[in-house]
């Protein structure tokens, strides 16, 4: 079973599942979303509005990577061959605290299960205003040092006229397995520095060199998001499938997506026994009058 809890001030309204610590609804007071909704029907994360990633973000090709002469092993954790987004996100989480504007909520790995990891995660989620604020932390609770990554996953409506400004410095092309392929630099249809629209193909490209900041505009319900990422989320990932419309994700990530694989455990951040990764974003709404 599953458990809601509300949020809401002034200015916004949010609703989290406790399975898969997951934001299903995120909305303004007069009803324009900024986050996508949850449909009614049977809960799903992979249909919510947002949720974590760790101890690793997105695909671990093959499934393994050693680290100081010893290997170690994933177990697939969906339907598809390689482990993906983590545990968080499919797993019950407890609220450690809530108020109107406030939760805390914490999940406990003590033993390995599908990764080798052993940890405590906690993820705040506060509304300030015209402000949602997303925290995440993990800490390793293990005995040895491993490779952990965070990030968040957050489905954002898509119509239209929806732009998107994400500055960044490269790209990765996609390869078979929705994995990443080469590093190169952004193609112009893709190249969010200025205000851009979806290009009409499909989008599941890491973007690299990114300084944090993004800003959503959709001018049918004159509404604007400015994301705000903490330094330790350098790089997003943009997804947007070709055979739904109705959505697109930017993904704050601390690693490229199978940077196991790629470049090996180095390029996560290596835990020892009690130290902790963590890093926040934030969404701030507003009018928005500029549909240029």
């Amino acid at each position: 079973m599953h458990g809601f809890v509300e949020l809401e001030n002034d200015c916004l309204s949010l609703r989290l599942s406790t399975t898969g610590g997951a934001v299903v609804d995120g909305h303004t007071r007069d009803g324009r979303r900024f986050l996508r909704r949850h449909d009614d029907g049977a809960f799903d994360v992979l249909r919510s509005a947002c949720f974590p990633l760790f101890p690793i973000g997105n695909r671990v090709e093959g499934n393994g990577f050693e680290l100081a002469g010893k290997s170690y092993r994933f177990k697939p954790n969906t339907a598809e061959p390689n482990y993906i987004h983590g545990d968080g996100w499919l797993a019950k989480w407890n609220v450690a605290d809530a108020s109107a504007t406030h939760v805390r909520l914490v999940f406990e790995q003590p033993r390995p299960v599908n990764s080798p990891h052993i940890y405590r995660a906690v993820q705040t989620i506060t509304l300030d205003g015209a402000t949602v604020t997303l925290a995440l932390s993990v800490t390793n609770r293990g005995d040895e040092t491993l490779p952990f990554g965070i990030g968040f996953h957050p489905y954002f409506p898509r119509t239209e006229g929806t732009r998107i400004i994400a500055p960044a410095a490269a790209w990765w092309s996609e390869r078979e397995g929705y994995l990443p392929g080469v590093r190169t630099p952004i193609p112009d249809s893709a190249d969010f520095a200025t205000p851009r629209r979806l290009p009409r193909r499909r989008l599941n490209n890491c973007f690299e060199g990114w300084s944090g900041q993004a800003r959503i505009i959709w001018p049918e319900v004159k509404l604007a998001a400015d994301i705000a990422a903490d330094p330790v989320f350098s790089r997003y990932m943009l997804y947007a499938p070709e055979d739904d419309a109705s959505f697109f994700c930017l993904e704050p990530m601390s690693h490229t997506p199978n940077a196991l694989a790629l470049a090996g455990p180095d390029a996560l951040h290596l835990l020892a026994s009690d130290e902790t990764l963590a890093g926040a974003f934030s969404i701030t709404v507003s009018d928005c009058e500029d549909f240029q």
